[in-house]
């Protein structure tokens, strides 16, 4: 008996030990120490794309190269400010030039993209500079359950956060490369095909007389030289960077959140088929409230980034498709346009699939405490389930729609419809147009 008890009382000190060093751990972990850079945390997974978005004018936070997020703020007197406010004033010019040429030479549904284009990424500079305002706030809790779930008795997953947002990020990445250097190719055949057929001087077939075309918004106020042509293609750069940056940005946030969703759920899970103490039921319940109040904290910030993306998405969308239908000169212009497309769709869907993944796991734990047996229903299982039950929990576009698969299939739907009117309105427009050409 004696022996026994001894093994009873060594097994209890062996886990207070256990549980005395997790929350050391855990102590050192939020003063913001080594211990913290080295935890599979979404600061630190994100950090280095941070620093990228920041050399376009995007998240101009301070002190973004510390590893404690607590340095990390938001300060009007900074440079990384200084160089939003130097973007948004660039693009905005080019925007207004853009929009009096536009203007000035006609306005129809093909050439419309352009302003859209370019008004849309000055919003979502805007909004996402709204966004890095509120980055102290939202980093912070979401530090501290990183700290909290990183840790026993929640087991790690497979795959390392830092693994999966750099995985989507080189993927995403170098598909918009592409896109970006298959745009210039395409316009640059589009070009000498106009050359060839409307003009005799053939020595404006340089890829140098191609770019005068394209920047010529530029060139309005800017001699042609080797500084204009660099200053147009980081321009132009950075307005395909941030309509990509902001798809991606919302991608990894919402693979952060639903990461640490799995865990919980996996935590619930190993309790099935064991008699579970209310006192552990309400310590899983008070973790899960704080990773719901969270995510709809992340998602007051982020809900204009996403309507805006959204929207913008469908639209252009829409256009490819119409320009694909339309008959084209040569072939880089079909794999440009068909490729951009695919592109696009697949970066649409890839935001609702992963934003789906929030819902999708928040969702999980239900399943095993439908498992539970009738006996061990106690009340504070009860109000597990209907915590689980009564609120939906992910990203929304203004709460006006979520990003799950049903809106996918939703919004795919409304694309088909849409781009079956524009081929309709199309075609009657090219019949109008050969009628009176007649």
């Amino acid at each position: 008996m004696s022996m026994a008890s001894d093994s009873i009382l060594r097994h209890l000190k062996e886990r207070r030990q256990k549980h005395r060093a997790v929350l050391a751990m855990r102590w050192r972990c939020a003063r913001g120490g080594i211990e913290f850079e080295e935890l599979d945390t979404f600061y630190r997974a994100l950090r280095p794309y941070l620093h990228l978005a920041q050399f376009f004018g995007i998240m101009p936070l301070a002190n973004i190269r510390s590893r404690d997020p607590q340095d990390v703020k938001f300060k009007v007197k900074s440079i990384s400010t200084f160089f939003t406010g130097i973007f948004l004033l660039l693009g905005g010019i080019k925007t207004l030039i853009i929009c009096n040429i536009v203007l000035n030479s006609g306005l129809n549904a093909k050439n419309m993209i352009c302003i859209v284009f370019l008004f849309v990424g000055i919003t979502n500079w805007l909004n996402i500079t709204g966004f890095a305002r509120s980055w102290p706030q939202i980093m912070m809790p979401w530090s501290s359950l990183d700290i909290l779930m990183l840790f026993s008795p929640y087991k790690p997953c497979k795959r390392s956060l830092r693994f999966q947002i750099n995985g989507i990020v080189i993927f995403v990445g170098s598909l918009a490369v592409v896109d970006h250097v298959l745009y210039y190719a395409s316009g640059y055949c589009s070009y000498r095909w106009h050359i060839w057929n409307c003009h005799s001087n053939e020595t404006r077939l340089a890829f140098g007389y191609y770019l005068e075309k394209e920047f010529s918004d530029i060139f309005v106020l800017m001699p042609y030289n080797l500084f204009s042509l660099c200053y147009g293609f980081w321009l132009n750069g950075a307005f395909t960077f941030i309509w990509n940056f902001i798809d991606i940005f919302i991608v990894l946030v919402s693979i952060g959140l639903a990461q640490r969703f799995q865990q919980l759920a996996k935590r619930v899970l190993a309790l099935k088929g064991r008699l579970v103490p209310d006192a552990l039921w309400y310590e899983i319940r008070r973790d899960h409230i704080r990773l719901c109040e969270l995510t709809a904290l992340v998602d007051a910030s982020i809900s204009n980034i996403v309507f805006v993306s959204c929207a913008n998405n469908v639209y252009v969308i829409c256009n490819q498709a119409l320009a694909i239908f339309t008959k084209l000169r040569h072939p880089v212009n079909y794999v440009y346009f068909w490729y951009s497309l695919l592109f696009l769709i697949t970066r649409t869907s890839l935001v609702f699939l992963t934003g789906s993944r929030i819902h999708d796991a928040s969702m999980l734990p239900l399943k095993s405490l439908y498992l539970v047996p009738t006996g061990y229903w106690t009340q504070e299982v009860q109000r597990f389930a209907n915590q689980l039950t009564s609120e939906f929990v992910g990203l929304s576009g203004y709460r006006l729609f979520y990003l799950t698969r049903r809106s996918l299939f939703g919004m795919v739907a409304t694309l088909v419809t849409y781009e079956l009117m524009l081929l309709q309105i199309d075609a009657k427009s090219q019949k109008t147009n050969t009628e009176l050409c007649v």
